[in-house]
């Protein structure tokens, strides 16, 4: 049941609404204490006939999750977990472009917010240097070739410290990690989904190709060599950037190119820029 956030340092709902007075998300914003994923619940929403621009927004979410059916694991009252969902004309093949757009309006918001610089590693996932501050879960519903609504859901490490959470499988960071000082969550959310919406206007008409050179100018694998580990096996090479369709594309040691549509990157392995 959707609750006021009463307690010390809870979101605020009822603000949040009256910031997004005008924006596509303008009364469609659901927020929770604890959920088991504000993905699922977005997804229900639409599915039940919902409007596009719903936002479901949490506290606490038990049943989190990432890519490859990976755990995301966040204390309460501590980050920033919301989902929002939409129904773009646009085929299935063409989603990639609003995890794009997602993680674009979020790295700005952060930098503006908190002067934290911040980078994208495809597919999804935000990155302060080698620590990873956030991750991206894109969804849809489908009927036959149509797409009849999409979720895009954004984890966002924000007033929590790794150090309280140890044994994750990756180094972890979070906005007070990098910068000592607590973040209003209610003007970091605002501020992102203003301009997620200007990305997803832009969506609209059809103006993706400079939406991508953004995303290719803040990669962190660009011009690095990389090992991706796919469901065929492993490609190594040189990244060179995402195209249309969000395949990530690596030039091999007989500078073939390679088009991986989906697979894991470790960190780890990121090599030192060449060229």
């Amino acid at each position: 049941m959707e609750k006021a956030g009463d307690k010390e340092g809870a979101l605020q709902p009822d603000l949040l609404r009256q910031m997004l007075k005008g924006t596509l998300f303008d009364g469609k914003i659901f927020y929770y204490e604890s959920i088991g994923s504000t993905n699922t619940r977005a997804k229900e929403i639409g599915k039940a006939g919902g409007e596009e621009g719903t936002v479901v927004v949490a506290e606490e979410q038990t049943e989190g999750r990432g890519r490859l059916g990976r755990q995301w694991l966040s204390p309460p009252g501590a980050n920033l977990l919301f989902s929002v969902m939409l129904r773009p004309a646009l085929r299935a093949d063409e989603l990639f472009v609003l995890t794009v757009s997602l993680a674009l309006a979020a790295a700005e918001s952060i930098e503006a917010g908190s002067g934290v610089g911040c980078q994208i590693k495809w597919p999804n996932d935000l990155y302060v240097g080698r620590k990873k501050l956030g991750g991206i879960l894109t969804e849809f519903v489908a009927n036959g070739k149509d797409v009849e609504s999409v979720v895009v859901g954004l984890g966002v490490n924000v007033n929590w410290r790794p150090q309280d959470d140890p044994g994750e499988g990756y180094q972890a960071t979070s906005l007070l990690e990098e910068t000592g000082k607590q973040v209003r969550r209610e003007w970091l959310l605002v501020d992102l989904l203003n301009r997620f919406e200007n990305y997803y206007e832009r969506i609209s008409r059809k103006e993706t190709r400079e939406i991508f050179e953004m995303w290719n100018n803040r990669s962190l694998l660009f011009g690095r060599w990389v090992e991706i580990r796919t469901g065929r096996g492993r490609v190594c090479g040189i990244a060179k950037g995402i195209d249309e369709t969000g395949a990530l594309v690596v030039i091999d040691d007989q500078g073939e190119e390679n088009r991986v549509l989906s697979g894991d990157v470790s960190v780890e392995r990121i090599g030192k820029r060449r060229g």
